[in-house]
Order: C-alpha cells, then structure tokens, then sequence
C-alpha cells in the first residue's frame, strides 16, 4: 500500500474521531475548558515529537526555543492536571482527553499523504476515509452520540465517494 495512502485513510478516521471526543469534554468541562485541554495536549505532544523525532533530522533548538517548549510542556501539564483531577467528579471518560493527541497525528498525516499522493488526492482519500468512520461512528452509537443508521441512501453516497477516490488518486 502507498504510505500516502495509508496516511491518508489513518488520517481521515482520526478527524472523524476528533469530533466526538472533543464534544464528550466540553460537555463536561465547557467550551473554553476542553479548547485549553486539548490545545495544551496537542502542544504537549508536539514538543514530545520535536524533541524524540526532529533531531535527527537537522532540526535546531536554540536556548530561547527550549525555554518556550520547556514553559508550555509545564503549562500544558498543569491544565491536564486540573483537568484529570476535574474528570471523575465530572464524569469525564478516559477517551474524552483524546482530542489534542489526536489533532497532532492528523498534522503528520495530513503532511505525509500529502507529500506522496499530492493535495487533490491526499484530501480526497482523507475526505472519503472520514466519511466512512463518520458512517460507522452513527451506526453504532461510537462516543456516546446516538445510533443513526446506515440506509441505502447514505450507503450509495459514500460508494460515490470512494469511486470519486479512485478515479481521482489514480495517476495517469
């Protein structure tokens, strides 16, 4: 399978995930609360991956760059703090917390499809693999939302859909 494809499809599930786990949190922490969650989150594994896979790819990271990553690693922490310790009184499942994980590997994602299967492309299969998710997460009531069933007429939207990737991936 071509990575870009792969990445693309992994990619699309991620961002049809994304909205169901962000919605679980602010349902229970608020809008602005579960923003700061998962913005913090997604900056914490931002820096993770700087610091574990940029380096040896010529990356640099200078005294004033450290102090800023090294300043929002500790803010992101303290808000996951308050936020973990919020969660049982609140009711927050453990999945809820996803979101800012999430947001950074659809980043990755999103730049490697891209990069092998080019912009027209890479969206396209993102599109249809989100669809697809999207389909499974109401047939089955994924996440806490309600069960909203596949019908012929959703199932024959997203057949065109995936013929559309197909005649649009395809190179030559």
């Amino acid at each position: 399978m071509n990575p870009g494809l792969g990445a693309a499809a992994a990619t699309g599930v991620l961002i049809a995930v994304i909205g169901p786990v962000n919605a679980a949190l602010q349902a229970r922490l608020g809008t602005w609360g579960m923003v700061a969650v998962v913005h913090l989150l997604g900056l914490a594994v931002g820096v993770l991956g700087l610091l574990l896979f940029e380096r040896g790819a010529g990356a640099r990271i200078d005294g004033t760059l450290r102090f800023v990553l090294v300043a929002g690693v500790l803010l992101a922490l303290a808000v996951l703090a308050w936020a973990f310790r919020a969660a049982p009184g609140e009711g927050i499942p453990a999945f809820a917390f996803l979101g800012g994980v999430l947001g950074a590997l659809v980043v990755v994602g999103t730049i490697v499809a891209i990069q092998h299967l080019g912009v027209l492309a890479a969206l396209v299969a993102i599109v249809s693999s989100q669809l697809i998710a999207a389909a499974l997460i109401d047939q089955f009531g994924w996440f806490e939302l309600p069960v909203i069933a596949m019908n012929p007429t959703r199932a024959l939207g997203l057949l065109l859909v995936l013929v559309g990737v197909l005649l649009v991936a395809r190179r030559g």
